[in-house]
């Protein structure tokens, strides 16, 4: 069989393992390369300088957000009509997608360059700190063209069932920003930029490796000439945009929390905040690593109308988180000063000590963050982003800040707290989006995509 025919064909349990594995050890070291990065950052530039790279961080990710909208947006649709044998219409999204994606990187190049102090000094930055994130900001525009197909490529990959090849280009990445990392920070001693240049310089280079198999046609996706259609392109931007609204949701959360924690603690709270969120960016890109790596498979079962398959699926990946996370937030518990160390050595003694209590009660998110991330993906492979939506951005946006403006009269500890409460309140949200997706029929057995009502 094709090797995307393994989502419809393979045991369950197997096909999990195969897709999931890969899907995992590329979002741990993607997750390890920011660790490093912070790291680098945290012990050769400071405390105001990883404080910088925390602003900034939001502005990139509603960047990185548009790029992601179409990549899943349109690998939902891609997977869709693979599963329902429409090789022609899955190709023509595909070609039409990449060719979209580098249209709207060109606009993202412009702004970040020209309007990237602008923006940093409206979240309150000033001094050093603006100065360093509108670098920051500067030098991953200047690669957005080609960096931002990136996340597209490693999308199709997998739908393409080269799930293998696509955790060796992740690694390979990941390897070379590590490298560029020493070299241009810990040998050379270069400023904060050079943390945006290693990261954009090796996101580029796995863009143009992973075109060259689609180039080469390798695989069932192959480049067609002309555009998507008017109705298409509206399709793959409805499909993809619960993705987008949870990175922007994210985005502006964390543009929130930083803004209460000048407030609260000044700079120390905010690099107390940003090294929690390097830590948690490990431990969220296992859920998000294997839920990226399984839309394929619920994407081309649903779009097959295959739905007790899809139920399967659902379930293998919710046993798995939910040990998952215990087992996460048990490590964080236990190990939170070497955990915070690592960023900052012996450097600003109060941030370290702020960031290990921080971890502690942060940890205990990891008991249930993982349902609204798995139940979020779910729906929007499911051909329901509207649902997913919904999910995403009370999960990211509104719970969190709900909780954090009340709390954050308790002190810094009230933050952390206020994370928690949200973890609760997301997944009870969470839960009933799901009930209300199964009584869709997503679960159910039905026409395929052709055939099948749209949602």
């Amino acid at each position: 069989m094709d090797d995307h025919e393994m989502y419809g064909r393979m045991p369950v349990w197997r096909l999990f393992l195969k897709c999931a594995i890969p899907g995992m050890v590329s979002g741990l070291v993607w997750a390890f390369c920011s660790i490093v990065d912070g790291i680098f950052v945290g012990n050769y530039l400071g405390s105001d300088a990883l404080a910088a790279v925390n602003i900034a961080w939001p502005i990139m990710t509603v960047f990185m957000a548009v790029s992601d909208m179409v990549a899943a947006g349109s690998s939902v649709r891609i997977s869709m009509h693979l599963g329902d044998g429409d090789i022609d219409s899955a190709r023509r999204v595909f070609t039409g997608s990449v060719k979209l994606i580098v249209a709207i990187s060109v606009g993202f190049l412009l702004i970040g360059v020209l309007l990237g102090d602008p923006m940093v000094r409206a979240l309150g930055a000033d001094g050093f700190v603006a100065e360093t994130a509108a670098q920051y900001i500067a030098v991953f525009s200047l690669f957005a063209p080609v960096g931002l197909l990136f996340f597209a490529t490693d999308n199709y990959l997998r739908i393409c069932g080269a799930v293998n090849l696509s955790m060796y280009i992740n690694v390979g990445v990941a390897v070379l920003n590590i490298v560029l990392l020493a070299v241009m920070i810990g040998w050379l001693g270069c400023g904060t930029w050079a943390s945006a240049f290693a990261t954009s310089l090796s996101i580029a280079v796995g863009s143009l490796v992973a075109l060259v198999p689609f180039l080469r046609r390798r695989y069932v996706l192959v480049f067609t000439r002309g555009w998507m259609d008017l109705a298409t392109t509206r399709r793959v931007l409805y499909n993809g945009t619960s993705t987008f609204f949870n990175s922007v949701s994210g985005s502006l959360y964390g543009i929130i929390a930083n803004a209460v924690l000048l407030a609260v603690a000044g700079n120390d709270g905010v690099a107390a905040y940003g090294i929690i969120m390097y830590v948690n960016s490990i431990v969220f890109s296992l859920f998000v690593g294997m839920d990226a790596a399984m839309q394929p498979a619920i994407s081309y079962n649903h779009g097959a109308g295959d739905g007790p398959r899809v139920r399967s699926l659902f379930a293998v990946m919710s046993v798995v988180s939910a040990a998952m996370g215990v087992a996460v937030a048990a490590l964080c518990i236990l190990a939170d000063g070497p955990l915070t160390h690592l960023f900052l050595g012996d450097n600003s003694p109060a941030v370290g000590s702020m960031a290990a209590d921080g971890l502690t009660i942060f940890a205990l998110t990891y008991l249930l963050s993982w349902v609204a991330v798995n139940i979020n993906q779910a729906l929007a492979a499911t051909d329901l982003p509207a649902h997913a939506l919904s999910i995403g951005v009370m999960s990211q946006l509104f719970l969190p800040a709900a909780f954090l403006l009340p709390m954050s009269a308790l002190g810094v500890d009230g933050v952390w707290w206020s994370m928690v409460a949200a973890s609760v309140a997301s997944a009870v949200f969470s839960a009933v989006m799901l009930a209300l997706g199964a009584r869709r029929g997503i679960f159910r057995t039905h026409e395929p995509l052709d055939g099948a009502q749209v949602h």
